[in-house]
């Protein structure tokens, strides 16, 4: 008996034919990153929907739907066999949900064994904007399909920009697509051949190489980095570095970071190069560990270490822009490094309470030359100290700091120092501040080599008056601020007291200081604020020349603008010592830039220029998709460019290109990048961005959960 029903009686059969169209729905959701349960409401339609009862089966043809929580299939015919379970979805088969878009011509699916095939399918996976083009598809586990070919792309144009086409390729729901024989094409002209491809579909850390690095510098000639990333936990990773330098041979590098609890965190650095010309093994160490044992009570340990004090000077930072490292990187551009320029490396360990008023700590600490050898710097081991904040009642405020030292070191002097530091302040008025502050500070030494026990106790009297007056105008206001300071430090004699460290000095001191501020503040769209400050200090205890240098200090700023300025002027040589300014002019889609560096003291003088552009860039009615950055710095005495940088990216919606060229002395850099949008970035120049193997994206260590963020 046959039965023809049109669309208008669809829901009378609801009930009859609901249960076995929802279990094929479920199993073709299956195929997706989205499921659906018994329960949940589904509703259907079709033009007509057939059954026969000879087999046991239903036929519903001509705009087939089903919808179902935010997601929905489409075909234009779906058959079911009752006996064998078996389902038939054909002609324009669309499943839409969230997370992916799966179109197809024919799917089969056995309701039972929930496996089945799709044929000539096309994923879209919304998360990360992957467009899979496959032939046959075939679901051969539970979150598990395999193609035996197929393209993947980010690009939305019909004939993408680049593509990559695999064999043999396995998806793993919610985890990764592998791929073997995998081709990269620009276009359809294939430039990169791979054997075995991989790339993530979730946000979690995988395990693979990072992007290898290739550059130039005048200290170790040509270099090639290589690493390769550990995910080992949610809460650990490593890793591993190879690397190659022309004038200094082979290296190698390992980073290692953990977070034990959210209170338990660290990370370890250690890389080692053995000079093949020399055969000098130079051996670098950074780490650091914080744990906090309750919320007042914390701990931690920074190491940074060399073995030789001339590494810096021999092969600059080896550990600059490297996977992790994130406490150590002294210039997030990438333009040098601060450790070359460093006097000491400093390693501490800590651990210290804080209540209500201040703080208790105990310290370690140990200093390394970048000059010489260590033998004759001080190292602090231990020192405590407990420190009180300002307490205030009314006009009277308090405060100390107790500190206590045992400096050691290899040659000189050796000893302890116990030093109390208590300040008591008075302060009157609140048109006009009177602030006096009395401070002691009491120092006792015990030394050795030779033995001696000393004290010193030193008054110093500090004197503060300051007013502000105000006006208010209709679309700013004006405030004009003078201040005047008085220090007086009595005469100490220190002939037989040790310089450990730069508290030991007193320099006898009676001098007044006065300055005069102006400031200007808008209340408009333009947003505008400047600052201007002219000082002085004139020095009692100097017969001669005692007005110091007048010191201006000014900013101005605004949507659109930013200027500063820091001069300082000799009033005996009647001549300007130093002169810092700079000008920067914003725009929407860039901005440009000049400064002025002139010290007189270092007999630098140098001029900065700087300028950059946002994409996309109009040339005419034309718009092309670049940006542009770069900043040179002229030195005046040489006549000549002594830095300069230049960079540059073409962005397109599916990959971006860039190049950056940095230039220090007789040292340069250049990078070349790419970008695969939903693949991530590599730079040939710069270190450790992944690219198609894996996708460490530096997000931080989690704990308890199965994603990094």
């Amino acid at each position: 008996m046959q039965s023809n029903l049109n669309k208008t009686v669809v829901n009378k059969l609801l009930m009859s034919c609901y249960m076995p169209l929802m279990l094929l729905v479920m199993s073709l959701v299956l195929l997706l990153p989205h499921s659906v349960y018994a329960e949940d409401n589904i509703n259907i339609s079709a033009d007509q929907i057939e059954f026969i009862s000879e087999t046991n089966s239903y036929i519903a043809t001509g705009s087939v739907s089903i919808e179902f929580q935010e997601a929905s299939l489409k075909a234009d015919k779906l058959y079911l066999d009752r006996n064998t379970s078996d389902g038939i979805a054909t002609g324009n088969v669309v499943y839409e949900d969230d997370d992916a878009k799966i179109s197809s011509d024919r799917i089969e699916m056995n309701l039972k064994s929930k496996l089945g095939t799709v044929y000539d399918g096309y994923i879209f996976y919304k998360s990360k904007h992957y467009h899979i083009q496959g032939g046959t598809v075939e679901k051969v586990g539970e979150k598990t399909f395999t193609m035996d070919k197929a393209t993947i792309t980010t690009c939305d144009a019909e004939s993408p920009a680049w593509r990559i086409s695999g064999r043999n390729i396995k998806i793993t729901q919610h985890k990764s697509i592998k791929a073997w024989h995998g081709s990269f094409q620009i276009k359809k002209f294939p430039i990169l051949y791979t054997p075995y491809f991989w790339a993530p579909l979730t946000k979690k850390r995988e395990t693979g190489f990072l992007f290898p690095s290739y550059g130039y510098s005048s200290k170790t000639g040509y270099y090639l980095q290589q690493g390769f990333y550990m995910a080992i936990h949610d809460n650990q990773d490593a890793t591993l570095y190879l690397d190659y330098y022309s004038e200094n041979g082979w290296a190698q590098g390992l980073d290692y970071r953990f977070k034990l609890s959210e209170n338990t965190d660290g990370e370890f650095w250690m890389y080692h190069i053995k000079d093949k010309e020399t055969s000098r093994k130079y051996f670098e160490f950074k780490s650091y560990f914080n744990h906090d044992f309750s919320k007042d009570l914390k701990s931690y340990v920074k190491i940074h270490a060399v073995n030789e004090f001339d590494y810096y000077e021999k092969l600059d930072s080896t550990s600059l822009n490297r996977f992790g490292l994130e406490a150590w990187k002294f210039n997030p551009f990438g333009y040098g490094n601060d450790e070359r320029v460093l006097k000491y490396l400093e390693s501490n360990i800590q651990l210290s309470k804080s209540f209500e008023r201040g703080r208790a700590y105990i310290l370690g600490q140990f200093r390394q030359s970048l000059e010489e050898d260590s033998k004759e710097i001080p190292q602090s081991l231990p020192e405590a100290g407990l420190i009180i904040n300002t307490i205030s009642k009314n006009f009277i405020s308090y405060n100390f700091t107790l500190y206590g030292s045992n400096f050691w070191r290899e040659e000189g002097q050796k000893g302890q120092r116990f030093d109390f530091n208590p300040n008591l302040l008075l302060s009157f008025g609140r048109t006009m501040n009177i602030t006096q502050k009395f401070g002691l500070r009491s120092t006792a030494y015990n030394l050795n080599t030779p033995s001696l026990n000393l004290n010193r106790h030193v008054l110093d009297l500090e004197t503060t008056v300051t007013t502000k007056l105000l006006k208010k105008y209709n679309s700013f206001f004006h405030i004009i601020d003078p201040v005047i300071f008085y220090t007086y430090t009595p005469a100490v004699d220190q002939d037989e007291i040790t310089a450990f460290d730069s508290p030991e000095s007193f320099i006898n001191t009676s001098s007044i200081s006065y300055s005069l501020g102006s400031t200007l503040r808008g209340n408009n769209s333009f947003q505008l604020s400047s600052r201007f400050v002219l000082s002085q200090n004139y020095d009692f205890l100097k017969n001669e020349h005692p007005f110091s240098p007048i010191l201006g200090e000014g900013s101005l700023s605004s949507k659109h603008i930013n200027i500063s300025l820091k001069s300082t002027y000799d009033v005996y040589e009647n001549m300007i010592d130093v002169f810092i300014t700079s000008l920067k002019v914003k725009g929407n889609k860039g901005y440009i830039g000049f400064g002025k560096n002139f010290r007189n003291s270092s007999s630098l003088d140098e001029y900065t220029a700087e300028g950059g552009l946002s994409d996309p860039i109009k040339i005419g009615t034309r718009s092309i998709p670049v940006s542009l950055f770069g900043k040179l710095w002229y030195d005046v005495n040489t006549e000549m460019i002594e830095q300069s940088s230049l960079s540059t990216t073409y962005s397109s919606q599916c990959w971006a290109f860039s190049v950056s060229y940095t230039k220090e002395s007789s040292e340069y850099r250049i990078f070349f990048g790419i970008e695969l949008a939903g693949l991530g970035a590599g730079r040939i120049g710069s270190l450790n961005t992944p690219v198609i193997f894996t996708d460490p994206s530096g997000r931080n260590l989690d704990i308890g959960s199965d994603i990094f963020y």
